[in-house]
């Protein structure tokens, strides 16, 4: 599977994976939503897990936009 780019025949096989370890249901009613939502958050973590941090980083106490 690609990180940044999840297909959402990627994103079902995961649900269909980890869904039943997790003890949760996907109806059909929702899994559309629950793929798309899916492929959301595995980009959003591939674009966080590219930052570069340095050994000493640490995160800030304050968050300013």
């Amino acid at each position: 599977m690609s990180a940044s780019e999840p297909t959402a025949e990627e994103a079902e096989r995961l649900i269909d994976a980890m869904a039943p370890l997790m003890g949760l249901e996907v109806t059909e009613t929702y899994r559309p939503g629950v793929v798309l939502n899916l492929q959301i958050a595995l980009r959003l973590a591939a674009l966080v897990a590219s930052a570069d941090l340095g050994d000493h980083d640490e995160p800030a106490p304050v968050f300013e936009a």
